[in-house]
């Protein structure tokens, strides 16, 4: 193997990821008006209903912040709801709302997994020396691209998505 191969392996693997991730992007948008994100985050949550933003965020590897970020956004479109838990009313619990439910029934378009939901399943797959070694390397191609410094989102999830202007 020469060098350029694993390179072209290394940016040919990122370029399917992004790919993935554009082409369901748009498919949410057209579909259901949503981002490739809030989709994430409202199947997830409907795998998991009546967690916190921490648990959601923990389910999705993401950081509570930008989780609660896209939460308030599908709050404000009626698409899930935050509630007291009943067994400790400081504690807030989500859940999708009957539209949410709607939303995301099965036998529609959107009903495949979201590439963000494939991707997290295929690195659980992963033996767990070639995660390390995946995440490792990761954290080095980052780091030495110099964006370690960057606060990572959802994908394709901007503060400002198209829903809110």
């Amino acid at each position: 193997m020469t060098d350029a191969e694993p390179s072209q392996i290394i940016m040919d693997a990122l370029r399917r990821i992004v790919q993935a991730l554009r082409r369901a992007s748009a498919r949410y948008e057209r579909d259901a008006g949503l981002t490739s994100a809030q989709m994430f985050i409202l199947k997830t949550l409907s795998a998991r209903p009546g967690g916190s933003v921490n648990d959601l965020a923990a389910a999705t590897h993401t950081h509570q912040s930008t989780v609660s970020e896209v939460a308030a956004r599908l709050e404000a479109r009626g698409l899930i709801e935050r509630r007291p838990a009943p067994s400790d009313r400081r504690r807030v619990e989500l859940r999708l709302s009957p539209d949410g439910e709607r939303l995301i029934a099965p036998k529609r378009s959107i009903d495949a997994p979201t590439p963000q939901e494939a991707l997290l399943a295929a690195i659980a797959a992963l033996p767990a020396a070639k995660r390390d070694a995946l995440a490792e390397g990761l954290s080095a191609l980052i780091a030495t691209a110099g964006l370690a410094g960057e606060t990572p989102s959802l994908f394709f999830e901007s503060p400002h998505t198209p829903q809110d202007m």
